[in-house]
């Protein structure tokens, strides 16, 4: 019975320090998000006559860390000013894109590290379900509290685009009724996903709701990063077409939709100018992962405004 005894003590003991520290499967995490807590979020509330909401999960934007006691964090401490301060050229351009005429509110969460993404797949399965806990509950306080019945947009760009996809797979028929569209920038939806979540529903132009938008830019097939494909989605965000007509963005810049591997080509960029060395391993030379918002930014801008202006006549 000692035996047995001792035996519980150590594992009580070993479940206290895990809890204590943060740890969990082995990984150290940062104090849990209180999103009741204004410094959990980012938040633009100035629209005095918005009458739509947007819930935006911002990219990766922070590397591997240690803490105090020198142990490798894979996870953002959103109570961490410095990385918090990471976070807010993403958290702008996005206000400035989609949260024009609208309440605009960006969780912080305890998002995984650059560092995990360029070590696998099966790193980002580990971690990325820790950070995904956070966006949840970030979204269900916004519905109980912030909401309000107001229709919303969800969006996000890379792993915030993962959350979004993970976050259209729970939402309940009431929310689902409230959605104006999904933006899923720069990630990928899945034949499986698109089959077996009715709310996750192919965008066809550029004025229907209750839709989710998703594609990736490359130069040529061979810059496609395999974390981000394949996707069974993908449209030209600047004519709003799913055929491969290409779509002048500007003087120099044309964008055509390849749906042999549903990515967007896009012709007239100088790809050395885009290419960052330092994230070489995920995002090869001709792969413009890192200009999936800037690049379409009007477009973006003009398109949320319309989808809004679309649901509010059919509702």
């Amino acid at each position: 019975m000692r035996v047995w005894n001792n035996v519980w003590i150590v594992g009580l003991l070993c479940c206290l320090w895990a809890c204590s520290t943060g740890a969990n499967d082995g990984y150290i995490l940062p104090e849990e998000p209180d999103y009741s807590e204004d410094v959990a979020w980012y938040k633009d509330l100035s629209e005095a006559n918005a009458v739509a909401d947007i819930f935006y999960i911002a990219p990766t934007c922070i590397w591997n860390w240690s803490d105090e006691e020198g142990r490798i964090v894979y996870f953002e401490d959103i109570y961490n000013e410095s990385q918090r301060q990471a976070l807010l050229p993403s958290l702008k351009l996005a206000q400035n894109i989609f949260g024009v005429g609208n309440n605009f509110y960006a969780p912080y969460y305890r998002q995984i590290s650059l560092d995990s993404w360029m070590e696998g797949e099966q790193a980002v399965a580990e971690r990325f379900p820790y950070a995904m806990a956070d966006v949840k509950n970030a979204f269900d306080y916004y519905m109980k509290h912030y909401n309000q019945g107001r229709p919303f947009v969800l969006a996000g760009f890379s792993q915030g685009a993962k959350a979004v996809v993970e976050l259209l797979k729970e939402l309940t028929a009431e929310e689902y009724e409230r959605l104006v569209a999904a933006y899923v920038v720069g990630y990928r939806v899945t034949k499986e996903e698109l089959a077996n979540y009715p709310t996750i529903v192919e965008a066809c132009g550029a004025d229907d709701t209750g839709v989710t938008i998703c594609y990736n830019s490359v130069a040529t097939p061979d810059a496609i990063c395999p974390v981000l494909s394949p996707s069974a989605l993908c449209i030209n965000p600047v004519n709003w077409s799913r055929d491969e007509i290409p779509a002048v963005l500007n003087d120099t810049v044309t964008v055509t939709l390849d749906n042999t591997w549903k990515v967007l080509r896009v012709e007239g960029l100088d790809e050395e100018k885009y290419y960052n060395p330092s994230l070489g391993s995920l995002f090869k030379l001709g792969n413009y992962h890192l200009l999936e918002l800037t690049l379409y930014k009007q477009s973006l801008a003009d398109n949320v405004k319309l989808r809004i202006d679309s649901f509010r006549k059919k509702h």
